[in-house]
């Protein structure tokens, strides 16, 4: 279902709704299989002990992930989507819980389409940023409706 959201609804400092996600063992091991990443210190909780990290910690990617699924969510269609590009800054953990926000941060058009660049980012349950990052979408407008 394509939702309504137009270039005219959003302006800078338009907040994107936010998503959030449980970060357990199984979730990090699902991912693990899903992206082919056997890294240890991603699936072996006593090779991540021996290195220091206390544990697993959850691929960067899969923040990443939660990321595009935040912005897909909220576009209309998910092809509006052009670039996202993201940092990591800080290790998440089985027992965090990830919670990506965005908001608007220009607005322009350019060779006939409507931009928007937003700032994007994971925060954990304490409110430390794990992940920054900046994401470019196209939106539609009323007027070429």
């Amino acid at each position: 279902m394509v939702r309504e959201l137009y270039f005219e609804d959003v302006s800078e400092g338009y907040e994107i709704p936010p998503l959030v996600r449980d970060i357990t063992r199984s979730r990090i091991l699902k991912y693990a299989d899903a992206g082919g990443d056997y890294n240890p210190i991603h699936v072996n909780e006593e090779f991540a002990r021996k290195v220091g990290l206390g544990g697993i910690i959850a691929h960067g990617m899969l923040s990443y992930a939660f990321l595009v699924q935040m912005m897909t969510n909220w576009l209309p269609k998910p092809t509006y989507l052009k670039r996202l590009g993201a940092e990591f800054r800080a290790m998440v953990f089985p027992g965090d819980v990830v919670t990506c926000k965005g908001k608007v941060v220009r607005k322009y058009v350019k060779d006939g389409e409507n931009y928007i660049e937003c700032e994007i980012w994971c925060e954990n349950q304490k409110g430390e940023k794990t992940t920054i990052g900046m994401a470019v979408a196209t939106l539609p407008s009323r007027e070429q409706k």
